[in-house]
């Protein structure tokens, strides 16, 4: 079956954030922050990841693949000059606070730490286009969607020649993003004991290349 790339509509949206949760179960940064059963876990990053999406739409796009009614893919990301996210923005995600604060009290300072180190790696100059977030429902990879969705964001980013930055605590994704010419800029834990986070820029005159690795996140 031929799966197309579209932008997401708006009846999709509820589907989003347990999309991710699904998808990132295993997440090396989300699997160390928030120890413990996966459907606890599940209760902040679909709320973060649904957030995060909702924002996209606002200040970027949000692509998505789907069949029949069902998502079966995401990418989000943010247009050039929409990072840092302003103080009105940042306040989407207080329901990700929240949520923090009610499963995993315990680890309030590391999520705090996390997100600040998470903006102070973050290129601020020049603009370039975000990748916030790219996911796969686990039931559906392995057919090439993740390719899909991640060609739809940088064909965006070859139209004006621009930049695109990501970050990721993956190793098997760090592999697939620099098979479509991402390079690591850095390499820093986003919280004290946490696994490593890779900080990944693509210049603008990259060309689209074949990921060398399956994506399983």
């Amino acid at each position: 079956m031929s799966v197309s790339v579209q932008q997401l509509a708006p009846e999709l949206l509820p589907q989003v954030g347990p999309l991710c949760a699904r998808a990132f179960d295993d997440y090396p940064f989300l699997a160390e922050l928030f120890p413990g059963p996966s459907d606890t876990r599940a209760q902040v990053s679909s709320r973060f990841y649904s957030a995060t999406t909702i924002d996209c739409l606002a200040h970027g796009v949000v692509h998505v693949t789907a069949e029949e009614g069902r998502l079966t893919g995401v990418a989000a990301w943010l247009r050039p000059g929409a990072f840092p996210q302003s103080l009105g923005r940042q306040a989407g995600f207080l329901p990700t606070v929240w949520a923090g604060l009610r499963y995993f009290p315990r680890r309030a300072r590391l999520a705090l730490q996390a997100l600040a180190r998470l903006e102070r790696y973050h290129p601020h100059t020049p603009p370039h286009w975000y990748l916030a977030l790219i996911a796969v429902d686990p039931a559906h990879q392995g057919r090439g969607l993740g390719v899909k969705l991640m060609r739809a964001g940088l064909a965006l980013a070859a139209e004006r020649d621009e930049p695109c930055f990501l970050e990721t605590a993956k190793a098997s994704n760090r592999d697939w993003y620099q098979g479509f010419g991402f390079d690591i800029q850095r390499t820093e834990p986003c919280f004290d004991g946490g696994p490593p986070q890779w900080f990944m820029w693509r210049p603008p005159e990259t060309t689209l290349a074949t990921p060398r690795t399956t994506r399983t996140g």
